[in-house]
């Protein structure tokens, strides 16, 4: 991961709603800032990093984000 990725993960999860899961925060901050294939593409991969860390650790996806980002 990048630095661009880390900031991505760090304003998705400034901007989570209460109601909402981490995944459709990160999608509306990718989605806000890159349009078309690309920013799929970076939604993709950012997601599953978290997924993988998330589920290796068993965290919620919330969780596996503030780790990756070394945060408690």
């Amino acid at each position: 991961m990048d630095k661009q990725d880390t900031q991505y993960l760090k304003e998705s999860l400034r901007n989570q709603r209460p109601h909402e899961r981490f995944n459709e925060a990160l999608s509306r901050t990718i989605c806000d800032k890159i349009k078309n294939k690309k920013g799929y593409e970076l939604y993709i991969r950012l997601i599953g990093r978290v997924r993988e860390v998330a589920k290796e650790k068993k965290l919620s996806e919330t969780e596996a984000v503030k780790l990756i980002l070394g945060r408690s």
